[in-house]
């Protein structure tokens, strides 16, 4: 019969097997976690790709030689940039997964094949002294009743313990096949990340030499461009006024009737869905909110109130959240601007035709106000959008909802 020290001790590495068991699949469990995070942000940047793309294919030859060209561009070279550093992070993620798990297996394996020693040599004393005649004599061969009694719960003991070893044997050699089949899953995907970056480094190649290529040819148009600057300067202005002007009327009016309700709705209502608003449009920002430099004329900046989001021709402009039109605006150059009003707060929606609402319309969240226009010789759809508190200019892109 085994001594007791020898079945502690394989009751230890028993444990500590299963231990090591656990460990493993809560390493896995968090590690995963970690990676199903980075998987979803390279998801999502590459759909974004996948859309800009789609844009930039949608656009001719002789379409391609403009600012608003340069600025899809510019935003598919960030998003390639941008989806390189993901790729480069989940690439490290899977390398540590790899070789921490391999370890853990490793280690597994070494255990196993120890126990499984163990149990043939258990199982070898077994089947040598398989008599029960034997086990009678182990028990009555004791010098007092006591130890009798410790002898046959000895031997209770040694059988389990023979059983769950097997038990543990087999359920620990399925565990190590499928963790191995995981790992070639991780090693191959791995081989395929490495090849996406490649690939993606080569279209990010591309597009510098294309934006490169495009900048060159607008240095020739540098009068052209600030003649249009003018232009574009002019009728930013006379947004604004007319912006200025109706809410600072609602403002007025509302103070004469001491409220500041539209539609039932605070603008609590509104501040609380900060970066929760559904965007007005499915699109790219192809520039955003502030003061930005010229892509091509030195020493010359741009100031935008709101942002400009590039999208498909025919796209329907939305609502982003219930309120009240005010007012309804056309400015030459710049087609329709649809003011809406959530309390205190405004939201402007500014090239856009076919307009279906008018002042006085109360109006629901995700409600279509019309369609966006499309420039025929730019080859381009764009939303120019912008978000007020009272007269105060907003960054749309810190209230919209992350996409």
């Amino acid at each position: 019969m085994p001594s007791l020290k020898y079945l502690m001790a394989t009751l230890g590495k028993y444990l500590l097997l299963w231990v090591m068991t656990g460990l493993l699949l809560a390493h896995g469990t968090v590690q995963a976690q970690g990676r199903e995070d980075l998987e979803k942000k390279r998801k999502q940047k590459l759909e974004e790709i996948a859309y800009t793309q789609k844009l930039i294919d949608q656009t001719s030859a002789t379409q391609r030689k403009n600012l608003s060209y340069l600025a899809i561009i510019d935003r598919q070279i960030r998003n390639r940039e941008q989806l390189l550093v993901t790729e480069q992070h989940v690439l490290e993620a899977l390398g540590q997964s790899i070789g921490q798990t391999t370890l853990f297996v490793q280690a597994l394996e070494d255990d196993l094949a120890s126990i499984t020693k163990e149990c043939i040599e258990m199982a070898y004393w077994a089947f040598k002294n398989r008599s029960a005649y034997d086990y009678v004599l182990y028990v009555f061969a004791a010098s007092t009743l006591q130890e009798a009694w410790n002898r046959m719960r000895y031997i209770k003991y040694y059988n389990e313990l023979r059983a769950n070893q097997m038990e543990l044997i087999r359920a620990t050699r399925e565990s190590l096949g499928s963790k191995m089949d995981y790992l070639q899953g991780q090693i191959r995907q791995k081989e395929l990340l490495i090849e996406n970056l490649h690939r993606e480094r080569e279209k990010l190649a591309g597009d510098r030499e294309e934006r490169n290529q495009v900048l060159g040819e607008l240095k020739g148009k540098e009068k052209e461009y600030r003649e249009k600057l003018k232009d574009d300067k002019r009728i930013a202005k006379e947004l604004d006024e007319a912006i200025e002007e109706v809410i600072k009327a609602e403002m007025a009016r509302s103070a004469a009737a001491a409220s500041t309700a539209v539609s039932g709705l605070a603008s609590t209502d509104f501040a609380k869905n900060r970066a929760n608003f559904m965007w007005p449009i499915s699109g790219i920002v192809s520039r955003p909110f502030g003061r930005q430099e010229h892509p091509s004329l030195p020493d010359v900046y741009l100031n935008n109130n709101g942002i400009d989001i590039r999208t498909e021709k025919g796209a329907p402009v939305r609502c982003v959240f219930p309120g009240a039109v005010v007012h309804v605006v056309y400015i030459p150059g710049a087609h329709n601007a649809i003011i809406v009003r959530h309390g205190e707060y405004y939201t402007v929606y500014k090239n856009v035709i076919d307009v279906m609402v008018k002042a006085g319309d109360e109006i629901s969240e995700g409600q279509q106000l019309g369609t966006v226009s499309y420039d025929e010789d730019k080859g381009l759809a764009e939303l120019h959008f912008e978000m007020r508190y009272k007269t105060e200019k907003l960054d749309p892109e810190t209230w919209l909802r992350r996409q």
